[in-house]
């Protein structure tokens, strides 16, 4: 029986400089972007999915306030029996500002930008039962019932 252990490390060196450039390269087009306008239908804009071409068109004005924030996230998901995918993603959040008529917003925008992924596998059990959590009480019956 062979038996693997398996050191994940990351080089954070690598990894803030990764999130840095990534940082600098977003402002430098939010400074290059200049406000962008576009008429949308006054339905699209109540949220009406019966309504949203239909209605007065009026003037939507987004600008980019130029905020930029990059964080690393990690993520481990189970993948069959032996298996977990573990996926790094940077985590942008920028700021834009909503211009309508009589009206102004900012709205923080998310974005997920995928870095790196794999597969980690590890031993194949002898035995294997998957009980979901939501039914994990119901397993065994309890005294009484």
């Amino acid at each position: 029986m062979i038996i693997y252990d398996l050191i994940i490390v990351a080089n954070t060196m690598m990894m803030n400089k990764v999130a840095s450039d990534v940082a600098l390269t977003i402002q430098e087009h939010l400074k290059q972007i200049q406000t962008a306008s576009e008429k949308i239908p006054l339905g699209n804009a109540l949220g009406s999915q019966l309504l949203a071409q239909y209605g007065p068109k009026f003037k939507l004005t987004v600008t980019p306030l130029g905020m930029v924030d990059v964080n690393f996230g990690t993520e481990f998901e189970q993948s069959g029996i032996n298996q977990t995918r573990h996926r790094i993603f940077l985590i942008v959040n920028t700021k834009v500002r909503v211009i309508i008529p009589f009206s102004s917003n900012t709205i923080e925008v998310t974005t997920y930008i995928p870095v790196a992924e794999t597969i980690i596998v590890g031993r194949v059990p002898m035995n294997y039962i998957n009980v979901p959590k939501d039914q994990f009480l119901n397993i065994a019956p309890l005294y009484g019932e």
